[in-house]
């Protein structure tokens, strides 16, 4: 049924544009834009009485699986540095995902996401006990809440040759399934879940709304190999490497005494970045892998909270020109609330990093994601994908084009979120998802327990 929308307030953010019109929506996209714009027969009228709608918020970087680590089980011994945080914490997480667990995390993660007004998120999977299919798993819960995603399976020696090779597969299988997908022959459905009782029709059904990368850990779980290997399937398939890079000095320190490179130059002269590679971190990068990450066009993911909460440092997001975008490293996928907090850190670390900067950032991850989707998911115009974010923001003061960073990051937020659209379908309406969003947190618990239960064993 098309939708009529009346009486918005439409945003967008880079260039900064307010209006005040009309949107008509039909077969998921913006079909008018205009004022007083008059209704047809078999319009659904939505009036907004001049809510904010902003085109839906995208997540550079974000690790799925880590939705059921909230409260888990303190690790064996505190971790005194950052490769003993991977090692006690999160490569034991990881490696303890089985299909159960892996499924509803990607579920209730999906689900947090669409409530704070992302639409878009660029995950990065690791499940070394359950490579095979994992991420199958994780598109078949994103699908089920009706977010768009770009997925890859975390590429790593860590586990041996055999489990670097099924990484590999992983990845190839996936990516794979969407050229089946685009090229109109879905060779590859999503096979039923036996743990999902409310599997339909509709969850079979494979999906436009994914895209795939190629996904590794870092540099220095990597041999020269498996970076030759991760390249290959790059070029393979015109993508990206989905990679970290430089989260801690540990990763510079290993590049440098191991292969008498920089971290960025060992990738370039493994043929593994190009101008849709996600360099995820880059908090200690030299200027000289800045600058050849620039040359090549690559993306530099910043994840301010996860760089804070671990101790690691802050990237110099000033240096990275117009390419940054911005992640949350697997905490939740509230892009508002870590432009918040990127902007506070900066102003607290004395960078030349305004307000404005972040309207910038927030608007490249929307290109990020254009790019990949080959749609524009930035913009409220006609043609345009309906991916939007309807918010109630009521403001003491005035907004407009000049100001709007300030209500930014002084005002509107996620909490404003009242509806969401994906491609033109509702995901959340006045603050209720449209999936069964109680049934989804109650399995992720029992999912959980499970999840912990193996934790304490390892």
């Amino acid at each position: 049924m098309p939708l009529l929308l009346k009486d918005a307030t439409l945003v967008e953010l880079d260039p900064i544009s307010i209006e005040k019109a009309d949107l008509r929506i039909e077969s998921g996209f913006i079909s008018a834009r205009g004022n007083h714009l008059e209704a047809r027969e078999g319009d659904e009228i939505i009036g907004l009485g001049g809510r904010v709608v902003i085109p839906g918020m995208v997540c550079a970087h974000t690790h799925l699986y880590s939705t059921l680590a909230r409260g888990m089980p303190a690790p064996p011994r505190q971790p005194s540095n950052f490769k003993e945080i991977l090692e006690l914490v999160w490569w034991r997480l990881d490696r303890a995902l089985d299909d159960e667990s892996i499924y509803w995390s990607a579920m209730a993660g999906a689900l947090d996401a669409a409530r704070v007004g992302t639409t878009c998120l660029f995950d990065h999977h690791a499940s070394p006990a359950k490579i095979t299919g994992s991420l199958q798993i994780v598109r078949e819960a994103i699908e089920k809440v009706g977010l768009r995603a770009v997925l890859c399976y975390e590429v790593t020696d860590r586990g041996g040759s055999h489990e670097r090779d099924k990484g590999l597969d992983e990845n190839l299988t996936h990516l794979n399934a969407v050229r089946s997908v685009l090229s109109g022959n879905p060779k590859i459905q999503i096979a039923n879940s036996d743990t999902d009782s409310d599997s339909d029709t509709d969850s079979k059904k494979s999906s436009t709304l994914v895209r795939g990368m190629v996904g590794a850990h870092a540099s220095f779980t990597l041999s020269d190999e498996s970076l030759d290997y991760c390249a290959e399937l790059m070029q393979e398939f015109d993508t990206g490497l989905h990679i970290h890079v430089a989260e801690d000095r540990w990763d510079v320190l290993d590049a440098k005494s191991r292969h008498r490179l920089g971290v960025v130059e060992r990738l370039a002269k493994h043929n593994a970045l190009n101008n849709r590679t996600i360099l995820a971190h880059s908090i200690h990068l030299t200027d000289e892998d800045i600058s050849i990450a620039r040359t090549a066009g690559a993306w530099f993911a910043h994840n301010p909270r996860s760089n804070m909460n671990n101790q690691v440092g802050y990237a110099p997001v000033s240096k990275f020109g117009d390419r940054v975008v911005l992640g949350t490293d697997g905490i939740g996928a509230d892009m508002f609330e870590e432009a918040r907090i990127g902007f506070f850190k900066s102003r607290d670390n004395r960078l030349e990093v305004d307000g404005d900067v972040w309207l910038r950032v927030l608007a490249n991850n929307q290109r990020l994601a254009s790019e990949a989707f080959e749609v524009d998911l930035g913009s409220l115009r006609v043609g345009s994908p309906a991916d939007v974010t309807v918010f109630y923001y009521e403001s003491p003061t005035p907004m407009a084009a000049e100001n709007f960073s300030w209500h930014l990051a002084f005002g509107i937020n996620s909490a404003s979120v009242e509806s969401v659209m994906v491609d033109g379908t509702f995901v959340v309406r006045n603050r209720k998802a449209v999936i069964d969003e109680q049934y989804i947190y109650e399995q992720a618990r029992v999912a959980s327990e499970k999840l912990w239960a193996r934790l304490r064993k390892m």
